[in-house]
């Protein structure tokens, strides 16, 4: 019985493991595909900077492609920013999901081990209720054992017919 409940606990620890495993690999997937998109948009910032040079270099003294310029360089500010918040979104969403599992986790594993300790309390407290029971029986045997061995010694008494006290001699 102590064996299969440590087997169980075992298998529970095992699973919650493999869980706790699975779920952590899912964030670093999506952690390495918000790194991929931040690399894809640094070197789009980083090409728009060239742009940027080059059509500065094309377009000096002409105020009408310089304000356009402008204004597509605002814009792209605006979507970059847009694109932070987003990212700093996922980003914290995903910190708060991480905190949550691990908040989730640390009770279980509390829960787990307050269980733990609760039947191996009873286990002990079992034990040592069949160790007296058998302390028990075996007093009782005993004394059955005795009973029986007295009675039949009374039985060999009462069955053995008396001798004359005139053939002993």
């Amino acid at each position: 019985m102590k064996e299969l409940i440590k087997t169980i606990m075992i298998i529970l620890l095992v699973i919650v493991s493999g869980y706790l495993v699975y779920e952590m690999n899912n964030m670093e997937r999506t952690l390495a595909d918000l790194d991929v998109q931040d690399s894809i948009r640094v070197v789009t910032v980083e090409q728009f900077d060239h742009g940027l040079n080059d059509l500065e270099l094309q377009f000096i003294g002409r105020g009408k492609h310089i304000q356009q310029f402008q204004i597509d360089l605002q814009q792209m500010n605006n979507k970059m920013d847009e694109t932070a918040k987003n990212f700093d979104a996922k980003l914290d969403s995903l910190s708060l999901t991480i905190n949550e599992l691990r908040s989730t986790t640390e009770s279980q594993l509390a829960n787990l081990k307050t269980d733990q300790e609760s039947l191996g309390d009873r286990i002990t407290k079992l034990q040592r209720n069949t160790n007296q029971s058998v302390m028990d029986l075996q007093t009782a045997l005993t004394k059955l054992n005795r009973d029986f061995s007295d009675m039949e010694k009374r039985i060999k008494t009462l069955e053995t017919p008396p001798v004359d006290a005139t053939k002993k001699k």
